[in-house]
């Protein structure tokens, strides 16, 4: 398992291959707790999982907003558990961490003078 930092700076990626299950539950615990200590924002690559246990869910936050990229065998797993609906869910990183710079984007162009500015439809004011 790896936290890699992604644009934009404050995402964080945490990439999970191979087996989640009881024994490495809680190293996935673990590292997205590390991650959100360093990122505003965290999204949890588990595409490449190829066993996804009941441990796993344990080891995903419900408390925070929390990016996942899951892949069949996990969502198999949280879709059986019922527990689709406690995280975003997207089908790759590119998308998970696109949806974060949208929502920044719609934060910073709040401020009608600076759309119009930018728009260009200052000039036919007269």
């Amino acid at each position: 398992m790896t936290v890699l930092p992604s644009p934009p700076a404050h995402a964080g990626v945490v990439e999970v291959r191979g087996e989640v299950d009881s024994a490495s539950a809680r190293l996935l615990a673990d590292r997205i707790a590390h991650a959100r200590l360093w990122f505003d924002s965290v999204v949890v690559d588990l595409s490449g999982v190829t066993f996804f246990s009941a441990a796993g869910i344990d080891a995903l936050p419900t408390d925070v907003p929390l990016r996942l990229v899951c892949s069949p065998a996990v969502l198999k797993v949280l879709a059986t558990c019922g527990m689709v609906d406690h995280w975003e869910l997207h089908r790759s990183v590119f998308l998970a961490l696109a949806a974060e710079v949208a929502m920044d984007f719609t934060a910073t162009s709040a401020i009608p003078e600076r759309t119009l500015r930018a728009a260009g439809d200052h000039r036919g004011a007269s």
